[in-house]
């Protein structure tokens, strides 16, 4: 399929916010288009690359999440796909410098 810049990142944003941890390489098979292909529309449109996107939306998401106290780390871990808290923690501590308990609070 034959996408414009817009249409191919309003796409990549759905199957984000779908799936948090899909690959590059999973979107490009699901969007039928080269990965090349969405690195440049990144670049040129959002003034960053794929992996510092995928951040961005991880954090924002696990923001949301720990902003409901009903929801324990370790579920914010899970929604977002990872595999245990501890990877989880450690994305957040490593993306912010603070764990998410302290973001918790924080919030």
């Amino acid at each position: 399929m034959t996408y414009n810049r817009r249409q191919l990142l309003k796409e990549l944003d759905a199957l984000v916010a779908k799936t948090p941890r899909i690959r590059l390489s999973e979107i490009a098979q699901t969007l039928g288009v080269d990965r090349h292909t969405i690195e440049n529309a990144m670049r040129s449109t959002r003034s960053i690359s794929f992996r510092e996107y995928k951040r961005k939306e991880l954090l924002q998401m696990a923001q949301a999440l720990l902003d409901q106290p009903d929801v324990s780390v370790r579920e914010v871990g899970i929604r977002l796909g990872y595999s245990s808290a501890a990877s989880f923690s450690r994305f957040v501590t490593k993306s912010t410098g603070k764990s998410p308990s302290r973001l918790r609070k924080e919030i």
